[in-house]
């Protein structure tokens, strides 16, 4: 009986001390969203994907504020929530930037208006929080961009 008793205390402070673990200050995801939210502004996503950077830049201020008040367990999730909204940011902002660069170095043409015409609307996806179909559209645009160069076209 003595030995069940043992065993039963130890789980309980075995629990006890990884929930205390558990139960830390997020220093570590703070860190992450951060450094998440710089490279985004840092890829142009201010220009971009404002949208997905807002929401980024205010589930940050949001975890920060938290963290001050000590509620690790929502300061986490906020900053979760930051990193992957500013990771979804630097996507669009980066693929937006390479079809605008592709486009830029075609040649005059109707292949250069179908490209533009498709990072317009890559752009306006981007400028109202559609990030998926922003980068679909921003990568086709590219594609064009790159096929026209390559056939001479």
């Amino acid at each position: 009986m003595k030995f069940i008793a043992v065993i039963a205390k130890s789980v309980g402070l075995i629990s006890c001390l990884l929930l205390a673990a558990c139960a830390g200050a997020p220093t570590q995801e703070m860190s992450n969203a951060r450094q998440s939210v710089q490279a985004a502004y840092d890829a142009g996503a201010n220009e971009f994907a404002t949208r997905n950077l807002e929401v980024a830049h205010d589930y940050l201020a949001r975890a920060e504020r938290e963290l001050e008040l000590r509620y690790f367990s929502m300061a986490y999730h906020d900053a979760i929530v930051a990193k992957s909204e500013a990771i979804k940011a630097h996507t669009v902002a980066t693929a937006v930037q390479e079809a605008q660069a592709a486009v830029d170095a075609m040649e005059e043409g109707s292949s250069r208006d179908e490209a533009q015409s498709l990072l317009q609307e890559a752009m306006n996806a981007a400028r109202e929080g559609r990030d998926r179909q922003a980068v679909r559209l921003a990568q086709e645009a590219q594609r064009k961009a790159e096929s026209s160069a390559n056939s001479g076209d």
